[in-house]
């Protein structure tokens, strides 16, 4: 089988593989839209609440991603992603049954568990399904998946969960009656079963740019990066300081209730806004950047990442201390765009340096450090540092100060280690030979 097809093909798998990753995005966030009527119907206290929203879901889900990336190394992307969405599908479907906390619980587990195949597969075949020269590119397409699912389900989400509680019970399938919020469960997971049916007219691509045994692949992903750590280490670092910029999202709602006085709708609708258009632009913006700034290189992901935190930081730093509301609103969607873009640059400059052996593997590594370390940096500190300072008011100043304390050094070392992210791009051009593009 050719390795690289048709343009057409190459990317009507990305629209695909982007299609599950924003599928996967709604279903993680659609518990999120539906804690009240849960809560009440089966008695939770905020704190069940949180285990679900959080550790349930993402602790399971950094446990198993690199066991599930090293299973993608040696068997089908394809056939694996497929199984995968089953599952997560299934679980969401499944959560619309549960009536108590322990069966909830468990399914969050199961979601976790699915979905943890998605980004090591994905960006793995993208990766072989185009060339060094195009790869940034489509990867940085791909990574459009988290806004536009995230942008999804607090707009459609929101609209349907309110229209679900507005028609009340219903039957569905000579089952039920089924509450608004079970019914949500079941309408968000149905669709996984056609995803599952497109994934089949995927070709599983061949794995390109293996380097083999004698450049140490076979032995450990973790040592081979380990050998090479000021390359990967800035690669990594960078993409750790934006994902931390990203969990600020998760005190926008009390920073313009205490800061600004909004209410929770008007915050939630303006959040849904900037993921779904936000997004998309700083998409556009790290396409862009791939191809300008990569013009003869191949580290064309990490200048990307770096444009992406230099609109990042500042932005970031400044919206939380803003006079108006307003004002906080405009720079608040400039560091949306340049987290859009930074996140696109991050793993489409980490396939230019790994080999084709250990892609899936390493996809996962990244993952599980980058989703780990970002929120125990952003949310606890931000808090803790709020409660020193004694008001609640003072939110905006503990955001800000955060982001400068750990932005500015994260840019310093990562301008100035790109040299080392270079020489790994030298050293993976050089130890392959480039398959000729059909």
């Amino acid at each position: 089988m050719e390795n690289r097809s048709s343009a057409l093909y190459r990317w009507y798998v990305v629209v695909l593989l982007l299609l599950v990753f924003i599928l996967s995005y709604f279903d993680r966030y659609i518990l999120s839209l539906l804690v009240e009527p849960i809560k009440k119907a089966m008695s939770l206290s905020d704190f069940q609440m949180g285990l679900l929203l959080g550790p349930a879901f993402s602790l399971f889900h950094v446990l198993v991603s690199v066991p599930l990336g090293l299973l993608a190394d040696k068997t089908s992307r394809k056939w694996l992603l497929i199984v995968g969405i089953g599952i997560w599908c299934t679980m969401t479907t499944m959560s619309g049954f549960a009536m108590s906390f322990l069966p909830l619980l468990i399914f969050r587990f199961g979601l976790g568990l699915g979905e943890a195949v998605v980004s090591p597969c994905s960006v793995s075949m993208i990766s072989d399904y185009f060339g060094r020269k195009e790869r940034a590119r489509a990867i940085s397409v791909y990574m459009a998946g988290p806004y536009l699912g995230a942008g999804l389900a607090f707009l459609v989400g929101g609209y349907m969960v309110s229209a679900l509680h507005d028609a009340g019970p219903m039957h569905v399938l000579g089952m039920g009656p089924f509450e608004p919020w079970q019914l949500a469960f079941l309408l968000v997971g149905a669709p996984g079963l056609v995803f599952m049916l497109l994934m089949l007219t995927v070709k599983e691509p061949v794995a390109t740019e293996k380097l083999g045994a004698a450049h140490g692949v076979q032995a450990s992903a973790v040592r081979y990066m380990l050998a090479r750590w000021r390359g990967f280490g800035v690669l990594i670092l960078g993409s750790t300081c934006n994902f931390a910029m990203s969990t600020l999202t998760f005190w926008n709602v009390p920073l313009f209730q205490r800061v600004y006085g909004w209410d929770v709708a008007t915050i939630g609708a303006v959040t849904g806004i900037f993921y779904f258009t936000a997004g998309p632009l700083g998409t556009a913006l790290a396409l862009w950047a791939s191809k300008a700034l990569g013009k003869g290189r191949d580290d064309a992901g990490m200048r990307t990442l770096i444009l992406g935190l230099l609109i990042t930081v500042p932005a970031s730093a400044l919206y939380p201390v803003m006079p108006s509301a307003w004002l906080a609103v405009g720079l608040m969607f400039i560091a949306f765009i340049g987290k859009a873009a930074a996140t696109a640059g991050g793993p489409a400059a980490l396939q230019m340096i790994t080999p084709g052996e250990m892609r899936s593997r390493s996809i996962a590594i990244f993952n599980a450090i980058i989703t780990l370390v970002g929120p125990l940096l952003g949310p606890p500190l931000i808090g803790a540092a709020t409660d020193w300072m004694g008001s609640p008011k003072t939110i905006g100043i503990a955001l800000s100060g955060f982001v400068l304390i750990v932005g500015i050094p994260t840019l310093v070392i990562v301008c100035l280690g790109l040299k080392h992210y270079r020489a790994l791009t030298v050293e993976m051009a050089g130890a392959i030979k480039e398959p000729v593009a059909a």
